[in-house]
């Protein structure tokens, strides 16, 4: 049996956990070896608890302040999410637990998520909102990878050929 908790900065469904800071406020310290400590604490929780996968963390950019999932994040960057996603997720993984990194990508909103489309050109595609996903595959080398539940021009993330085979598969490896 394979168990997971939710995130994204506490080993969330198995009763009293500690409240990590939130993605945002991680971030704002831009301090990597902060990061890893954070991490490794949260993997061993999840180890205590017999957590195998926490859903955690997250790294969309924000785009809109209305988004309600940007303090998971860590923050508007793509140059400090990219750095600071690494040693979190190795923080998590050094304890055995893997660590998810989500929601690839543009999610920007909660409401309407299913249905919702993220209009994205390509270079902003690539130097906005792919560097910390990029960086948690191939630098940190995260166990898992969520897709987003919204659209990314027009196709639904989980069957976005494009940026599931050609980006994530292909040219990340």
């Amino acid at each position: 049996e394979i168990i997971m908790s939710d995130g994204p900065m506490g080993c969330r469904g198995f009763g009293k956990a500690t409240a990590f800071p939130a993605g945002i406020s991680l971030a704002a310290t831009w301090n990597v070896e902060m990061a890893k400590e954070i991490g490794s604490a949260l993997g061993e929780e999840c180890r205590a608890r017999g957590v195998h996968i926490i859903l955690a963390p997250g790294v969309n950019i924000y785009r809109s302040p209305l988004c309600g999932r940007n303090f998971e994040y860590l923050g508007e960057d793509p140059y400090l999410s990219s750095h600071m996603v690494v040693p979190l997720i190795q923080g998590i993984q050094s304890q055995g637990v893997l660590a998810t990194v989500k929601h690839y990508c543009c999610n920007n909103q909660e409401w309407d998520r299913n249905n919702i489309s993220s209009e994205v050109d390509e270079r902003t595609l690539h130097e906005i909102y792919l560097p910390a996903f990029k960086a948690a595959v191939q630098k940190a080398d995260t166990g898992c990878l969520m897709t987003a539940y919204n659209l990314v021009n027009g196709i639904h993330c989980t069957e976005h050929g494009y940026l599931n085979i050609e980006i994530l598969r292909n040219k990340w490896g």
